[in-house]
Order: structure tokens, then C-alpha cells, then sequence
């Protein structure tokens, strides 16, 4: 980065003139976390998040948990992930202007991509939930396994048509510490499997002892082993698809450990 340090030193020295305290404790806060070493470890592919991605991704979470306790959500995600592939070289990256025409997040880097968080203490080893993958009115009206066969594959596959690629980001705190991961859903997998397993007998209500669940749901296997890919829920209490994918099958492109922060009274 090709800048004159002294003139930008000067410049936050005088843009201190006329802040409240809180205003000052805040950029206090900011500044003294910064000093806070990310830790970065690399997941099986370096496609995505090269050196200058994954830079900027760790200062925007330092910045982030300067000032706040909770993970990222996925508003903000958006934004740091769009400065993110910026970093990388591509200064057109850009949030989508208009989610009724086409429901992508970002474009930029070559691809339409979908961004989704998960954080939580009881998140899972084994599957990335996605608990929003897309809102779904007509769940309320989808009464039998033929209705849900057919509206997923007339809605939600071509839902998919709208981007190219699919981002979680997993926040998981272990003591002070937290760990953000960037798990990518692959989706030519997740098209090819509701498009070629999709169908009314594979749909069902989970019954626990006596009782019956309210929504419906559907398993969706591995073609090579029969193990199951992932799980899609039609929730009926939000009216939205849920999606539980296995991990295993997703490609991981990072870690980053922020270690225990100290955020300022704001």
C-alpha cells in the first residue's frame, strides 16, 4: 500500500478536534486492538482468500470486535467480504443494488456470490447450517409431500440460478477467544442433488415418540456411498428452507482466531 504515513498520522491527529469522550474512547478502542495479533490458518484451497484477502479480512473482524461482542451477521459480512475481494484486485466488487430482481449478495471477483453467517455455542462439528437459505412463503400452503417436491423444485432450484457460489461464515468462541471460519456450500453439488432427488418420497415429518412434527423435511444422499449430503427443513414457524450441509463436503478457505478483546464502554 503506497501511502505517506506522516500525512496520515496528521490527519487523525487533527481529526481528534472536537470529539465527545465516547467518540475518543471508541477510536481508543479500535487503536489499542489493533495491536492484537490474528492468527490465520489456510483451509484446503488458496483459490479465495490469498494474502491480501485475508488481510483485510482481519482488520475489519479486529475493527468489528473493537466495538462489539457478538459475531459478525450477515449485513456485515456483505460489506467486509466486498472490501475483501477489493483487496484481491477487484475494484468493482459490489453489494447487489436490487435483491427483488435476482437474490445474489455480492458480485465481484469473476462470480454472483450468496453470503450467509451461522455463530452460536451449540453449532455443529459435522453439518453447516444454514438456517435462511431462502424465505419461503409457500411452505404455509405446501400440505403434502407432493406439494413440497413440487415447489422446491419450481422455487428453490431456480433460487440457485441467481448466483454462482455460496459463503458461510462460522464465528465459534472458545473462552475469550473467537474463531471465524469461511466454508463455501458447493453448488454444483447442492444443484445436482435437488434437482436429480427431488421427488414426493423423500419428503416426511420427523416423529418423536408420539408426537409429529410440524414441518416437513428431506434427506439428500451421496451418490457413491449413500451418506447423507445434507438435510433441507421446510420450517413452518418462519416460513423459510433450512439447509444442513455436511461439512466435510464444503470447501474451507480459512480460519482466523481473534484472541481475547477488550472492548470499551460505548
Amino acid at each position: 500500500m503506497d501511502v505517506d504515513l506522516k500525512v496520515i498520522q496528521n490527519r487523525i491527529i487533527s481529526g481528534f478536534d472536537g470529539l465527545e469522550a465516547r467518540q475518543l474512547a471508541a477510536v481508543e478502542s479500535v487503536v489499542r486492538n489493533m495491536h492484537r495479533k490474528v492468527n490465520f490458518q489456510p483451509g484446503n484451497t488458496s483459490e479465495l482468500a490469498d494474502d491480501a484477502f485475508r488481510e483485510e479480512m482481519a482488520l475489519f473482524l479486529v475493527v468489528h470486535h473493537a466495538l462489539h461482542e457478538r459475531a459478525l451477521n450477515k449485513e456485515n459480512f456483505e460489506y467486509v467480504f466486498k472490501q475483501c475481494l477489493i483487496a484481491s484486485g477487484d475494484p468493482g466488487a459490489k453489494l447487489n443494488p436490487n435483491q427483488q430482481h435476482a437474490k445474489f449478495d455480492i458480485e465481484g471477483g469473476g462470480y454472483k456470490w450468496s453470503l450467509k453467517t451461522e455463530s452460536g455455542g451449540s453449532m455443529s462439528k459435522n453439518q453447516v447450517k444454514v438456517e435462511k437459505f431462502t424465505e419461503a412463503l409457500w411452505i404455509r400452503n405446501s400440505l403434502t409431500a407432493e406439494e413440497c417436491a413440487r415447489n422446491v423444485r419450481e422455487l428453490v432450484i431456480p433460487h440457485l440460478s441467481d448466483y454462482e457460489r455460496i459463503l458461510v461464515l462460522r464465528a465459534a468462541r472458545v473462552g475469550d477467544s473467537i474463531t471465524y471460519s469461511l466454508e463455501e456450500i458447493p453448488w454444483g453439488l447442492l444443484n445436482s442433488s435437488l434437482v436429480s432427488q427431488t421427488r414426493p418420497e423423500i419428503f416426511s415429518k420427523a416423529k418423536r415418540g408420539k408426537k409429529v412434527a410440524k414441518s416437513f423435511g428431506a434427506d439428500y444422499f451421496k451418490e457413491n456411498d449413500g451418506t447423507r449430503q445434507f438435510r433441507m427443513l421446510l420450517d413452518t414457524s418462519v416460513e423459510k428452507v433450512r439447509i444442513w450441509f455436511a461439512l466435510s463436503e464444503c470447501v474451507h478457505h480459512g480460519y482466523w482466531t481473534l484472541p481475547g478483546f477488550t472492548a470499551t464502554n460505548v
